[in-house]
């Protein structure tokens, strides 16, 4: 024997294993290196990931940074853990990646499409090939198909109010009723609009576990089969599933999801279980959006009185405003994306291997005053000349941009348009000095009370 020594042997065992894992983690250490990509220093197990992963920065604030980190640089590179990830600032390249080279990058990359959490796993979000294409194509008839007509109900909710107001509670009011009528009827109280609308807001420490989980180890969340927020009110409500509007509307169309293939439950459950889904996509990926964006859009007016007497009497100009809000406060400010295959970057004159995820900083770019002039400042006007907004991309690009931009673009404009036709708007002491905007599941939300102070125009109107 060449060591006589039990333990001499147990060391030298030990050393190789260490030197494997060690290897191991740091594979890619040196991957952006090699490619003359500027890149954030990785540590072993955290990678270059470090501030997100102890929760020092969410993911909007460290992309932010490492973009602001390198101005002169098109592509940042990172490691998430221990994969590669590169942050692509150029526009031209994030199109050619979101468009015209869609079927290189066309996986989120994001694990979270094997949930057992029906909400998750039936997401257009979260579903990748086959089945995304599935589910794409079905949501795109639905909503095509669907009677999108917003009430004058609206109405309701603004009479009496004159004075100091928390935007925040009386959009979430007129929000109601607009989804109520949208997805759910007269069948059905419309109390379970604002109980899922309650629930998908929570920020409990236990839900802010759940959402670490989710969004910084995603195989973790769903080996454990965490549920998500809205998906705990799911025994509450599913029995009443097939009254709904959004039920019948599905009917119609014949849609098809996974739960209607590869479950061997009744059918009725699986058109129950899809038709839950379905109504958690649009808490999540339409209500809360539109939620934000038309409380920011308010915010902004308010505070820029000249704009909001221009927008008033020019309901063209209501639609430039809506632009801008999406542009300084996007519903999504990062879009990720995996290589599926090899992929060259011309511009940067390197190539990524299959497996490298992408990020889209959506929100740096629109603050970026190299591509918008005054980049920090509320003007509606620059979206006047439709050539000077080739980086303007609040709702993504290409086959898989959000389905749902036309209806809730839609829905902004008829909830504000009331509320501008109808109200002075101004700040008032309550009024918060900036908008204190938080990363929640896959979009931002706004942590802060907006209070503001609406003066009707015309009581008689009201």
């Amino acid at each position: 024997m060449i060591f006589e020594s039990i333990i001499l042997n147990l060391f030298i065992l030990l050393v190789l294993i260490i030197a494997l894992i060690f290897d191991y983690v740091t594979k890619f250490f040196s991957y952006w290196y090699i490619r003359h990509v500027p890149y954030k220093s990785a540590i072993p197990l955290f990678g270059s990931d470090y501030h997100r992963v102890l929760g020092l920065r969410n993911t909007t604030n460290e992309v932010q940074q490492l973009y602001n980190q390198y101005p002169e640089d098109k592509f940042v590179g990172c490691i998430k853990s221990r994969i590669p990830d590169l942050i692509v600032k150029d526009p031209d390249a994030v199109r050619k990646i979101l468009s015209s080279d869609f079927s290189n990058f066309h996986c989120r990359g994001l694990g979270l499409d094997k949930s057992r959490d029906v909400c998750l796993r039936n997401n257009l979000f979260y579903s990748e090939g086959e089945k995304w294409t599935l589910l794409r194509k079905e949501l795109e008839t639905l909503l095509k198909n669907m009677n999108s007509e917003i009430q004058d109900d609206l109405h309701v909710c603004l009479s009496g109010i004159n004075g100091d107001t928390n935007v925040q509670q009386l959009l979430s009011e007129l929000l109601d009723i607009v989804f109520k009528d949208l997805l759910i009827g007269n069948n059905i109280e419309g109390s379970i609009i604002t109980c899922l609308r309650k629930q998908s807001g929570q920020r409990s420490f236990q839900d802010k576990i759940k959402w670490y989980l989710k969004n910084i180890f995603p195989s973790v969340h769903v080996i454990l089969g965490i549920n998500t927020a809205i998906s705990q009110l799911y025994h509450k409500y599913i029995s009443v599933m097939c009254d709904t509007k959004l039920y019948k509307d599905i009917k119609k169309r014949e849609m098809v999801s996974e739960e209607k293939i590869n479950t061997k439950s009744k059918k009725k459950d699986a058109d129950d279980n899809y038709t839950f889904s379905v109504l958690g996509l649009f808490m999540t990926e339409g209500y809360l959006p539109c939620h934000n964006v038309l409380t920011s859009l308010l915010y902004e007016l308010a505070r820029n009185v000249e704009v909001q007497e221009r927008v008033r009497s020019n309901n063209k100009l209501l639609e430039l405003a809506i632009k801008e809000t999406l542009r300084l406060h996007p519903p999504y400010s990062v879009i990720s994306r995996k290589c599926i295959k090899m992929y060259t970057f011309t511009d940067g004159d390197f190539l990524v291997d299959r497996g490298v995820t992408i990020t889209v900083p959506i929100e740096a770019i629109h603050r970026d005053e190299n591509n918008f002039t005054d980049a920090l400042s509320f003007k509606p006007e620059r979206f006047e000349n439709k050539d000077n907004v080739a980086a303007f991309m609040p709702f993504g690009l290409g086959p898989r941009n959000c389905v749902g931009a036309d209806l809730g673009m839609k829905i902004v404009a008829a909830v504000s348009g009331v509320i501008v036709n109808n109200f002075h708007i101004d700040v008032c002491n309550m009024t918060p000095t900036e908008l204190r905007l938080v990363d929640k599941d896959n979009g931002r939300t706004i942590e802060n009370d907006v209070w503001l102070k609406l003066r009707p125009i015309n009581c008689n109107k009201i």
